[in-house]
């Protein structure tokens, strides 16, 4: 019995293999246009049509160009009267059916460019037609089960009417423009954008400004669409933004007087509603970060130069004036650094110029303060015995401001680090010259060691940003020992 079992197992999924890879053949639940060869034809636009599209099958040639996963599919011929554009759209309750769109003959079917509709991209699509032609419509499902009703809808759709150069829409300013670019063509010879060369689905807008101003244009769309701005007469081209170019905006100065065009362009994978909206660019604030917040004469200042540009706009030409006599050239927003030679406050003096032609002036004040001071000198005695306490003197200078100083003696232990044996804080006044005076007993392993190995170190109290010229900072001596 088991053996039986068994056998009727493998025929029950062979029968299921089976099903899975052949044609699909009718049957009592199966739609009349579920295979290809049965597909309903369609005479005449406007065109509907309601049925549940989670029955039938699917057939082991059914193209998955649009989707890699078909459970099901039911098909629809169409033969164009007239060149022109079809959208095909569905509509119902639930999760829609797919769409796809063919030319040409069973097993040797080739999907009309975007002309694909699925999860990221429906749930309509909208194709041209060219008269004559006949159009195979696949609408499918992921998954199978009935219950998935749905209505298909096929209309005849305009083309955009800006579609060709000759009948470019005026644009004014401030304005937002809606269209669909996949109700849209481009005509022989068409001028195409440097950051979209690939882009053959374009409408066009002509502006002409009444004044000099700059102009930005913010795009938009289900993918974004690449502008182009072409200067008229000649159409040469002033400003591109490809899909690739993220939220870039096109920016052009526009001259009072001069006709300008926009071409909004994509590819046919691309072709979908859009928005672009023209708006006055703003002014630039140009400005400079400093990355250091406490500036001296010992300090190559990092400066970052910035157009200040809201829209982002690299810098691509200007000045920078360091407000001691000198300056330098700009040509992009490089970093660079400036040494100024005394105290003071210098007024920062900038200029930039972006790469669509605008250009603006900012200052700003850089301060510069040096707080220095110097050890001098440390006045150890040249020999000691052990159990001789003796004076230690440390002088200091200081350079420029009055400071608190804080000196710290260290003496080499027998772990070869310096560690602290005496510390004072004194008043030095800016130009003074202070001595610090220690005093050091000397032990018997100072004497064993035949040696003791001094550092000291000079600070300022109260300075988070400590002394500008450290280097001077630290002085060391050495006094031999001998056992008493």
């Amino acid at each position: 019995m088991r053996t039986t079992a068994f056998r009727r197992l493998l025929v029950a999924g062979l029968a299921v293999a089976a099903a899975l890879v052949a044609p699909a053949t009718a049957h009592a639940d199966t739609p009349a246009n579920d295979d290809f060869d049965t597909a309903t034809t369609v005479t005449a636009l406007p065109f509907r049509a309601t049925q549940d599209f989670g029955e039938g099958t699917k057939a082991a040639d059914d193209p998955t160009s649009c989707y890699a996963w078909i459970a099901t599919s039911a098909w629809y011929d169409y033969t164009a009267s007239a060149d022109g554009f079809v959208r095909a759209l569905p509509t119902g309750a639930g999760q829609l059916p797919f769409i796809a769109v063919y030319t040409g003959s069973r097993g040797a079917l080739s999907q009309v460019p975007g002309a694909c509709a699925e999860w990221n991209s429906g749930p309509s699509v909208t194709f041209p037609v060219t008269a004559g032609q006949t159009y195979h419509i696949m609408v499918f499902k992921p998954y199978a089960g009935a219950g998935q009703v749905a209505t298909l809808d096929l209309s005849s759709v305009p083309r955009e009417a800006n579609d060709d150069f000759a009948a470019a829409a005026v644009a004014t300013l401030p304005g937002t423009f809606s269209g669909d670019l996949s109700r849209s063509t481009s005509e022989p010879g068409e001028v195409t954008a440097s950051c979209d060369p690939e882009a053959d689905h374009s409408v066009w807008y002509r502006y002409t400004p009444d004044r000099t101003r700059p102009i930005s244009v913010e795009r938009r769309g289900g993918r974004t669409p690449s502008v182009a701005v072409y200067r008229g007469p000649e159409l040469s081209e002033v400003d591109c933004a490809g899909e690739l170019d993220g939220t870039k905006r096109v920016v052009f100065t526009a001259e009072a007087g001069r006709q300008y065009w926009l071409r909004v362009a994509t590819d046919a994978d691309g072709a979908s509603p859009y928005d672009i909206r023209l708006t006055t660019a703003p002014a630039l604030t140009p400005n400079v970060y400093l990355y250091s917040g406490v500036n001296s004469v010992f300090d190559d200042i990092q400066m970052f130069p910035n157009a200040g540009d809201h829209l982002g706009r690299p810098l691509v030409s200007g000045e920078l004036k360091f407000g001691d006599g000198t300056s330098v050239a700009l040509t992009s927003n490089a970093a660079l650094t400036h040494r100024y030679a005394a105290d003071g406050d210098y007024r920062l003096e900038i200029s930039a110029t972006t790469d669509d032609g605008r250009s603006g002036t900012g200052s700003q004040v850089v301060h510069v303060e040096t707080h220095d001071v110097t050890l001098t000198g440390l006045s150890l005695p040249a020999q000691a015995r052990a159990g001789q306490t003796k004076p230690v003197k440390v002088s200091v200078v200081n350079n420029r401001y009055d400071e608190k100083v804080v000196v710290s003696l260290r003496k080499k232990g027998e772990s070869g680090y310096f560690e602290e044996v005496g510390t004072l804080t004194q008043f030095v006044p800016a130009g003074g010259r202070v001595e610090f005076p220690f005093a050091y007993s000397y032990t018997p392993a100072d004497a064993a060691a035949g040696q003791a190995e001094f550092e000291v170190t000079a600070t300022l109290e109260g300075r988070y940003d400590g002394d500008a010229h450290p280097v001077d900072n630290r002085l060391t001596g050495v006094t031999k020992v001998r056992a008493s």
